[in-house]
C-alpha cells in the first residue's frame, strides 16, 4: 500500500511539474511583453509583484486552454498549474532582469 501510494504521489507531482512547465512556456512572452518596459525601474521585491501581477491573467487563459486539450484530469490540478506556473514565470523574468542589470554594469 505505502509503495502504490508513493507512486501515486510521484505520478500526480511529475505531471504537475509537466503541465506547469507547460503553461509557463506558453505564457513567457506574453507575460514579458506587458512587463519588460516598466522592470527597469523596480527593485527586486517589486519587480517581482508587478510580474505576478501582470503574469496572473495571462497563466489563467493558458491554463485554460490545457485544460480543454488535456481534459478534466488537469483541470483537477488548475491552481496548483495556475500558481506554481505564476511563480516560475516571476523567477524566471526577475532573473533575467537581474542578469541583464549585472552585465551592465560589468560593461560600465
Amino acid at each position: 500500500m505505502f509503495w502504490a501510494q508513493r507512486m501515486t504521489q510521484w505520478l500526480v507531482s511529475d505531471r504537475l511539474a509537466e503541465m506547469t512547465e507547460r503553461v509557463a512556456g506558453r505564457s513567457r512572452m506574453a507575460v514579458w511583453q506587458r512587463v519588460a518596459d516598466q522592470l527597469a525601474g523596480l527593485g527586486p521585491s517589486e519587480a517581482r509583484g508587478y510580474v505576478r501581477a501582470r503574469a496572473i491573467a495571462v497563466v489563467q487563459i493558458e491554463t485554460g486552454r490545457l485544460i480543454e486539450q488535456e481534459g478534466l484530469r488537469v483541470g483537477k490540478m488548475r491552481e496548483k498549474i495556475i500558481t506554481a506556473a505564476t511563480e516560475s514565470l516571476v523567477e524566471r523574468i526577475v532573473s533575467q532582469i537581474q542578469q541583464r542589470r549585472s552585465a551592465l554594469r560589468h560593461v560600465a
